[in-house]
Protein backbone atom coordinates (compact mmCIF):
# COMPACT_ATOMS: atom_id res chain seq x y z
CA UNK A 1 0.00 0.00 0.00
CA UNK A 2 1.54 3.31 -1.01
CA UNK A 3 1.92 5.42 2.14
CA UNK A 4 4.65 8.76 2.43
CA UNK A 5 5.33 10.15 5.79
CA UNK A 6 1.75 8.92 6.38
CA UNK A 7 -0.04 9.69 3.93
CA UNK A 8 -2.29 7.66 2.11
CA UNK A 9 -4.52 8.25 -1.01
CA UNK A 10 -7.82 6.96 -3.00
CA UNK A 11 -9.79 8.74 -5.52
CA UNK A 12 -13.82 8.90 -5.60
CA UNK A 13 -17.21 7.26 -7.10
CA UNK A 14 -15.85 5.87 -10.50
CA UNK A 15 -13.32 4.99 -12.83
CA UNK A 16 -12.24 8.26 -15.51
CA UNK A 17 -14.13 6.81 -18.09
CA UNK A 18 -17.25 6.46 -15.93
CA UNK A 19 -17.85 3.03 -17.04
CA UNK A 20 -17.18 1.45 -13.93
CA UNK A 21 -19.14 3.71 -10.94
CA UNK A 22 -21.17 3.29 -7.67
CA UNK A 23 -23.09 6.26 -8.93
CA UNK A 24 -25.32 4.96 -11.81
CA UNK A 25 -28.80 5.90 -11.14
CA UNK A 26 -32.15 6.69 -13.74
CA UNK A 27 -35.00 8.88 -14.10
CA UNK A 28 -36.88 9.46 -10.62
CA UNK A 29 -40.09 9.09 -13.40
CA UNK A 30 -38.45 5.70 -13.82
CA UNK A 31 -38.54 4.72 -10.26
CA UNK A 32 -39.55 0.95 -9.54
CA UNK A 33 -38.54 -2.08 -7.46
CA UNK A 34 -37.32 -3.60 -10.63
CA UNK A 35 -35.24 -0.96 -11.98
CA UNK A 36 -34.15 0.26 -8.12
CA UNK A 37 -32.19 -3.54 -7.21
CA UNK A 38 -30.85 -4.04 -10.79
CA UNK A 39 -29.56 -0.36 -10.20
CA UNK A 40 -28.35 -1.37 -6.98
CA UNK A 41 -27.03 -5.01 -7.60
CA UNK A 42 -24.73 -3.06 -10.55
CA UNK A 43 -23.55 -0.75 -8.07
CA UNK A 44 -22.36 -2.99 -6.02
CA UNK A 45 -20.77 -5.00 -8.17
CA UNK A 46 -18.44 -1.92 -9.66
CA UNK A 47 -18.19 -1.21 -6.00
CA UNK A 48 -16.16 -4.54 -5.55
CA UNK A 49 -14.18 -4.09 -8.76
CA UNK A 50 -13.30 -0.31 -7.89
CA UNK A 51 -12.06 -1.47 -4.23
CA UNK A 52 -9.76 -4.30 -6.52
CA UNK A 53 -8.59 -1.45 -8.85
CA UNK A 54 -8.11 1.06 -5.55
CA UNK A 55 -5.64 -1.60 -3.95
CA UNK A 56 -4.15 -2.51 -7.23
CA UNK A 57 -2.81 1.54 -6.62
CA UNK A 58 -1.89 0.90 -3.35
CA UNK A 59 -4.89 3.14 -2.45
CA UNK A 60 -5.96 3.14 1.86
CA UNK A 61 -9.30 5.17 1.04
CA UNK A 62 -12.43 5.76 -1.38
CA UNK A 63 -14.83 7.86 -1.89
CA UNK A 64 -18.24 5.76 -2.31
CA UNK A 65 -20.70 7.75 -4.43
CA UNK A 66 -23.70 9.45 -3.46
CA UNK A 67 -26.34 7.44 -5.66
CA UNK A 68 -25.33 3.50 -4.61
CA UNK A 69 -29.38 3.98 -3.91
CA UNK A 70 -30.88 6.12 -5.96
CA UNK A 71 -33.59 8.47 -4.80
CA UNK A 72 -33.39 6.71 -1.34
CA UNK A 73 -33.77 9.96 0.74
CA UNK A 74 -36.92 10.87 -1.89
CA UNK A 75 -40.31 11.36 -0.35
CA UNK A 76 -41.52 8.37 -3.60
CA UNK A 77 -38.88 5.81 -2.46
CA UNK A 78 -40.92 3.28 -0.62
CA UNK A 79 -39.64 2.41 2.62
CA UNK A 80 -40.04 -1.40 2.12
CA UNK A 81 -38.06 -1.52 -0.80
CA UNK A 82 -35.16 -0.86 1.72
CA UNK A 83 -35.31 -4.22 3.52
CA UNK A 84 -34.56 -5.91 0.65
CA UNK A 85 -31.70 -3.28 -0.30
CA UNK A 86 -30.35 -3.63 3.43
CA UNK A 87 -30.06 -7.53 2.50
CA UNK A 88 -27.86 -6.72 -0.10
CA UNK A 89 -25.74 -4.44 1.46
CA UNK A 90 -25.24 -6.49 4.15
CA UNK A 91 -24.34 -9.27 2.34
CA UNK A 92 -21.92 -7.10 0.63
CA UNK A 93 -20.69 -5.69 3.89
CA UNK A 94 -18.74 -9.12 4.16
CA UNK A 95 -16.72 -8.14 0.45
CA UNK A 96 -15.67 -4.66 2.19
CA UNK A 97 -14.11 -6.42 4.77
CA UNK A 98 -11.47 -8.14 2.50
CA UNK A 99 -10.19 -4.69 1.47
CA UNK A 100 -7.87 -2.66 3.82
CA UNK A 101 -9.66 0.69 2.49
CA UNK A 102 -11.45 3.10 4.00
CA UNK A 103 -15.00 4.02 2.94
CA UNK A 104 -16.33 7.59 3.19
CA UNK A 105 -18.86 9.57 1.51
CA UNK A 106 -19.23 12.94 0.43
CA UNK A 107 -23.46 14.41 -0.59
CA UNK A 108 -23.86 16.77 -3.08
CA UNK A 109 -24.25 20.87 -2.59
CA UNK A 110 -27.87 20.65 -1.89
CA UNK A 111 -27.20 19.72 1.67
CA UNK A 112 -27.47 22.63 3.04
CA UNK A 113 -27.80 22.52 7.00
CA UNK A 114 -27.85 25.95 7.61
CA UNK A 115 -30.33 27.00 5.13
CA UNK A 116 -32.82 29.68 6.33
CA UNK A 117 -35.78 27.75 4.79
CA UNK A 118 -37.33 24.42 7.08
CA UNK A 119 -38.13 22.34 3.85
CA UNK A 120 -33.97 22.61 2.45
CA UNK A 121 -33.27 21.33 6.01
CA UNK A 122 -35.25 18.58 6.53
CA UNK A 123 -34.51 17.55 2.82
CA UNK A 124 -30.70 17.33 4.12
CA UNK A 125 -31.30 15.79 6.89
CA UNK A 126 -32.86 13.34 5.35
CA UNK A 127 -29.99 12.69 2.54
CA UNK A 128 -27.75 12.32 5.74
CA UNK A 129 -30.23 9.60 7.09
CA UNK A 130 -29.65 7.74 4.23
CA UNK A 131 -25.95 8.16 3.76
CA UNK A 132 -25.26 7.20 7.48
CA UNK A 133 -27.72 3.87 6.99
CA UNK A 134 -25.57 2.82 4.05
CA UNK A 135 -22.27 3.77 6.13
CA UNK A 136 -23.85 1.74 9.17
CA UNK A 137 -25.00 -1.17 6.91
CA UNK A 138 -22.26 -1.89 5.39
CA UNK A 139 -20.20 -2.39 8.90
CA UNK A 140 -18.19 0.61 8.45
CA UNK A 141 -16.97 1.70 11.86
CA UNK A 142 -15.75 4.80 13.23
CA UNK A 143 -13.32 5.67 10.69
CA UNK A 144 -16.51 6.29 8.40
CA UNK A 145 -16.91 9.86 7.40
CA UNK A 146 -19.16 11.74 5.94
CA UNK A 147 -18.03 15.30 4.41
CA UNK A 148 -20.47 18.17 4.51
CA UNK A 149 -19.83 21.83 3.81
CA UNK A 150 -20.62 24.56 6.05
CA UNK A 151 -23.78 25.85 3.78
CA UNK A 152 -24.84 29.19 2.63
CA UNK A 153 -23.57 32.42 4.34
CA UNK A 154 -27.10 34.36 3.24
CA UNK A 155 -25.82 37.96 4.13
CA UNK A 156 -24.98 37.06 7.65
CA UNK A 157 -22.11 34.35 8.41
CA UNK A 158 -22.20 34.94 11.63
CA UNK A 159 -26.06 33.93 12.12
CA UNK A 160 -25.91 30.90 9.45
CA UNK A 161 -23.10 29.55 11.26
CA UNK A 162 -25.24 29.79 14.51
CA UNK A 163 -28.11 27.88 12.70
CA UNK A 164 -25.58 25.12 11.52
CA UNK A 165 -24.74 24.77 15.42
CA UNK A 166 -28.41 25.19 16.37
CA UNK A 167 -29.48 22.44 13.67
CA UNK A 168 -26.07 19.93 15.08
CA UNK A 169 -27.49 20.79 18.57
CA UNK A 170 -31.03 19.40 17.61
CA UNK A 171 -29.69 16.28 15.92
CA UNK A 172 -26.89 14.86 18.15
CA UNK A 173 -26.87 11.72 15.48
CA UNK A 174 -24.97 14.07 13.15
CA UNK A 175 -22.36 13.59 15.34
CA UNK A 176 -21.44 9.96 14.60
CA UNK A 177 -20.22 10.44 11.21
CA UNK A 178 -19.99 13.82 9.93
CA UNK A 179 -17.49 16.53 9.16
CA UNK A 180 -17.16 19.64 7.93
CA UNK A 181 -15.15 20.91 4.69
CA UNK A 182 -13.46 24.47 4.01
CA UNK A 183 -14.76 25.76 0.93
CA UNK A 184 -13.95 28.02 -2.03
CA UNK A 185 -15.95 30.89 -1.54
CA UNK A 186 -17.72 31.05 1.87
CA UNK A 187 -16.11 29.23 5.05
CA UNK A 188 -12.50 29.37 5.65
CA UNK A 189 -10.77 27.00 7.62
CA UNK A 190 -10.43 29.80 10.32
CA UNK A 191 -14.39 30.45 9.52
CA UNK A 192 -14.80 26.82 11.01
CA UNK A 193 -12.03 26.27 13.67
CA UNK A 194 -13.90 29.70 15.07
CA UNK A 195 -17.37 28.54 15.01
CA UNK A 196 -16.63 25.40 17.44
CA UNK A 197 -18.72 23.07 15.38
CA UNK A 198 -17.33 20.08 17.43
CA UNK A 199 -16.76 18.42 13.91
CA UNK A 200 -13.61 16.75 12.54
CA UNK A 201 -13.15 19.50 9.93
CA UNK A 202 -11.97 18.26 6.49
CA UNK A 203 -8.97 20.28 4.89
CA UNK A 204 -9.25 21.22 1.52
CA UNK A 205 -6.17 22.22 0.03
CA UNK A 206 -7.14 23.69 -3.56
CA UNK A 207 -10.32 25.73 -1.55
CA UNK A 208 -7.93 26.87 0.71
CA UNK A 209 -6.00 28.30 -1.64
CA UNK A 210 -8.60 30.18 -3.45
CA UNK A 211 -10.32 31.16 -0.03
CA UNK A 212 -7.28 31.45 2.20
CA UNK A 213 -6.73 32.01 6.21
CA UNK A 214 -4.41 31.02 8.76
CA UNK A 215 -4.59 28.59 11.26
CA UNK A 216 -2.41 25.85 12.70
CA UNK A 217 -1.64 22.18 11.47
CA UNK A 218 -2.53 20.95 15.12
CA UNK A 219 -5.56 23.16 14.95
CA UNK A 220 -6.92 21.12 12.49
CA UNK A 221 -5.88 17.67 13.74
CA UNK A 222 -7.20 17.98 17.26
CA UNK A 223 -10.59 18.20 15.65
CA UNK A 224 -10.29 14.65 15.34
CA UNK A 225 -9.87 13.91 18.29
CA UNK A 226 -7.08 10.90 17.41
CA UNK A 227 -8.99 9.81 14.57
CA UNK A 228 -7.34 9.64 10.76
CA UNK A 229 -8.13 12.56 9.71
CA UNK A 230 -9.60 12.81 5.78
CA UNK A 231 -8.69 15.22 3.52
CA UNK A 232 -8.68 16.88 0.39
CA UNK A 233 -6.50 17.41 -2.46
CA UNK A 234 -6.67 19.15 -6.34
CA UNK A 235 -5.43 21.07 -8.68
CA UNK A 236 -6.18 24.10 -10.55
CA UNK A 237 -6.88 22.87 -14.02
CA UNK A 238 -4.93 23.94 -17.12
CA UNK A 239 -6.44 26.62 -19.76
CA UNK A 240 -9.35 28.32 -18.94
CA UNK A 241 -12.20 26.91 -16.39
CA UNK A 242 -14.78 27.82 -13.64
CA UNK A 243 -13.91 29.03 -10.65
CA UNK A 244 -13.23 26.22 -8.21
CA UNK A 245 -13.21 23.88 -10.78
CA UNK A 246 -11.11 20.77 -9.91
CA UNK A 247 -8.50 19.82 -12.81
CA UNK A 248 -7.91 16.53 -14.79
CA UNK A 249 -4.61 15.50 -12.67
CA UNK A 250 -2.62 16.42 -9.47
CA UNK A 251 0.58 18.10 -9.66
CA UNK A 252 3.43 16.73 -8.06
CA UNK A 253 4.54 20.39 -6.50
CA UNK A 254 0.86 20.50 -5.20
CA UNK A 255 1.54 16.91 -2.98
CA UNK A 256 4.76 18.18 -2.04
CA UNK A 257 3.02 21.67 -0.83
CA UNK A 258 1.03 19.63 0.90
CA UNK A 259 3.50 17.39 2.57
CA UNK A 260 5.27 20.42 3.46
CA UNK A 261 2.43 21.09 6.02
CA UNK A 262 1.09 18.20 7.06
CA UNK A 263 4.04 15.34 6.28
CA UNK A 264 4.15 13.10 9.07
CA UNK A 265 0.76 13.01 10.30
CA UNK A 266 -0.95 9.96 9.63
CA UNK A 267 -3.85 11.50 6.64
CA UNK A 268 -6.21 9.32 4.44
CA UNK A 269 -5.85 11.90 1.65
CA UNK A 270 -8.84 11.72 -1.53
CA UNK A 271 -7.23 13.38 -4.99
CA UNK A 272 -10.37 15.09 -6.24
CA UNK A 273 -8.46 14.69 -9.77
CA UNK A 274 -11.13 14.23 -12.83
CA UNK A 275 -9.24 11.49 -14.27
CA UNK A 276 -9.48 9.47 -10.87
CA UNK A 277 -7.61 6.44 -10.56
CA UNK A 278 -5.67 7.40 -13.89
CA UNK A 279 -4.49 10.69 -11.73
CA UNK A 280 -3.68 8.29 -9.15
CA UNK A 281 -1.39 6.22 -10.78
CA UNK A 282 0.39 9.32 -12.76
CA UNK A 283 0.72 11.47 -9.50
CA UNK A 284 2.80 8.46 -7.66
CA UNK A 285 4.79 7.56 -11.04
CA UNK A 286 5.75 11.22 -11.16
CA UNK A 287 6.25 11.05 -6.98
CA UNK A 288 8.69 8.46 -7.88
CA UNK A 289 10.72 10.58 -9.96
CA UNK A 290 10.26 13.78 -8.69
CA UNK A 291 11.73 12.08 -5.32
CA UNK A 292 14.43 9.75 -7.63
CA UNK A 293 13.30 6.80 -5.71
CA UNK A 294 12.00 3.06 -6.85
CA UNK A 295 8.25 2.30 -6.84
Amino acid sequence: MFELKGIKVGFFCSTADGKITTNRKFRLSNLSYERLMYTVEKNLKDFERLLEISLSLGCGIFRLGSDLVPFASHPSFKKDWLKEVEGKLREFSKTLRKFPIRITMHPGQFVVLNSPKKEVVDASLRELEYHFWVLETLGVGAEGVVVVHAGGVYEDKRESLKRLKNTLRENQWLYRYLAVENDERHYTVRDLLDAELDLPIVFDYYHNRLNPSEFEVSEILQTWSGRVPEFHLSSEPEGKHRFGEHGDWIKVEDLMDFLNHFGGNRIDLILEAKQKEKAVEKLLSELYIYLDVKP
